[in-house]
C-alpha cells in the first residue's frame, strides 16, 4: 500500500573531527568549500551519511530505522578502526527527522475537482506552477504531493507511526471525493 522510500536521522558521533584528516585516511573527497559536510557512502544497507566537524552526523536514503542504525554503527567502527575518537552508538541518541512515504491510489484523479473538495486553507493547486495537488496535514504534521496518475508522497513525518496515520489520513480524503470517470 504504502512504502517508506526514505529516512532521515541524525546523530552525534563526537565531540569534534577533522574531516581533512578523515578524507587522507579514509581517501573520501571532501570539498569545505562547496559543502561543509563530508560525504561517507555505506554500500549496505545503501545510505549516505553527512559528516559534519562538529561531530554530528546526518543519514539520508535509509528505508528503515535498522538501516539508519547499521549504517551509522558501519561508519563509526570504520572511524574507530582507523584511530579516530567516536562516541558508542546509543539508538536512543538517534533522531529521525523526515519520513518520504510513497502511496499508490491506483486511480486516476481530478486534482482540479480533488482540491475543492478537501479542506480549501490545507490545498494548493495550481498546474502551471507544480503539477500536483499540495495537501497539509496538521496532525501529524506532514505535507502530501498528489499527483493525478494516483500517485502520491507524503513527507514531514518524524516516525513510522506518523507516516501510516499521515497516510490513512490522506486514503480517506481521497476516498471520500466524488469518483471521477476518465
Amino acid at each position: 500500500m504504502s512504502e517508506i522510500v526514505n529516512m532521515v536521522a541524525s546523530t552525534q558521533v563526537t565531540e569534534s573531527i577533522d574531516l581533512y584528516e578523515v578524507s587522507d585516511t579514509l581517501n573520501i573527497d571532501y570539498e569545505a568549500e562547496q559543502f561543509p559536510g563530508m560525504v561517507y557512502r555505506v554500500a549496505d544497507p545503501k545510505v549516505c551519511i553527512l559528516l559534519f566537524r562538529s561531530g554530528k552526523a546526518v543519514v539520508t536514503g535509509a528505508k528503515s530505522k535498522e538501516a539508519v542504525e547499521k549504517g551509522l554503527k558501519i561508519m563509526v567502527e570504520d572511524l574507530t578502526n582507523h584511530g579516530f575518537e567516536m562516541w558508542p552508538l546509543k539508538p536512543e541518541d538517534i533522531s529521525l527527522e523526515n519520513i518520504v512515504v510513497t502511496y499508490n491510489h491506483g486511480a486516476m484523479l481530478d486534482l482540479s475537482t480533488l482540491s475543492l473538495h478537501m479542506q480549501f486553507d490545507k490545498t494548493e493547486y495550481e498546474p502551471e506552477v507544480f503539477p500536483g495537488l499540495i495537501y497539509r496535514i496538521d496532525e501529524p504534521k506532514s505535507v502530501c504531493l498528489v499527483f493525478s496518475s494516483g500517485k502520491c508522497v507524503i513527507t514531514g513525518c518524524k516516525s513510522e507511526g506518523e507516516a501510516e496515520e499521515a497516510t490513512d489520513h490522506l486514503i480517506d480524503q481521497l476516498n471520500s471525493a466524488p469518483s471521477f470517470d476518465f
